[in-house]
């Protein structure tokens, strides 16, 4: 994987983290990305210069086995730097979106690792994912699971336990990690009812869980303000877990239909 590290890092100093991942980034390492405002993941940039280190760990997934070879990659991964001391194990955040975002759903039924962690578009539920279609193209979803990104390897009948071990809703009760989940109403690659239903059921089970919905944008967000209203909330879930900053008021009170574009609630609590 690849590591950022703050300017005037310094081992014997603690920093918060962010794990943020999507297949492999290793082939990324003499990448320069600029600084920008974020359409999905963290903007790795503007993190880093904010005294956050930044880990993109490579993922190599296993045919029937894509939660655990996240889980296999990720943690380990993690788990070195924190052995390391290069990390402060107390102060780190997961972050995923898409198919890492299923992945990252998986993950936080599995460890508590993670101080918190931003979930973006995922796949929750392998069996109505499986029988979905994809808005953008018109696609049944079954060559995704069987044959290309998902690597299940068999059809939903053919591994129907697979498929369920693969479903986070179904672990959600295993989840204690505070969750910010981003999805869209009008995501033409993942149905928004995937993150939503994690949302509801972390709010069932009385978890700390916080759902975006940018109304009309897709699988990114790519409205200029959306993005704007994304980098900063993002931000400000990412300190208030990692940083101990105060929190701000859309975290307490969220935001009434009737608020939109009225009172955003960025403003830190005393």
């Amino acid at each position: 994987g690849v590591l950022y590290l703050p300017d005037g890092y310094d081992k014997n100093k603690s920093y918060p983290t962010i794990v943020t991942f999507y297949e492999t980034h290793s082939s990324e390492l003499h990448i320069h990305p600029v600084p920008g405002l974020s359409q999905a993941m963290i903007d790795i940039p503007t993190y880093v210069s904010r005294g956050y280190v930044v880990f993109q760990p490579d993922v190599y997934i296993e045919i029937g086995k894509p939660g655990e070879s996240a889980y296999d990659a990720v943690v380990s991964g993690t788990r070195a730097l924190i052995d390391r001391g290069i990390i402060d194990s107390s102060r780190i955040g997961l972050q995923g979106h898409s198919w890492s975002g299923y992945q990252t759903s998986y993950l936080v039924t599995k460890t508590d690792l993670f101080t918190c962690a931003n979930i973006a578009a995922p796949i929750t539920d392998m069996v109505t994912g499986y029988l979905g279609i994809r808005n953008g193209s018109g696609l049944p979803r079954y060559f995704m699971y069987e044959e290309t990104q998902s690597r299940m390897g068999k059809t939903l009948w053919e591994a129907k336990d697979k498929y369920l071990a693969s479903s986070a809703i179904l672990e959600a009760d295993k989840i204690h990690t505070p969750l910010l989940i981003l999805h869209n109403d009008e995501d033409e690659a993942v149905a928004y009812e995937q993150g939503r239903a994690l949302y509801l059921a972390m709010r069932r089970l009385q978890r700390p869980a916080w759902l975006l919905n940018y109304k009309g944008e897709g699988h990114f967000v790519l409205g200029r303000g959306a993005q704007k209203d994304w980098t900063i909330r993002m931000m400000q879930f990412f300190d208030y877990y990692l940083k101990g900053t105060k929190e701000p008021r859309w975290m307490k009170e969220g935001i009434h239909l009737r608020e939109r574009g009225i009172d955003q609630k960025y403003d830190l609590l005393e």
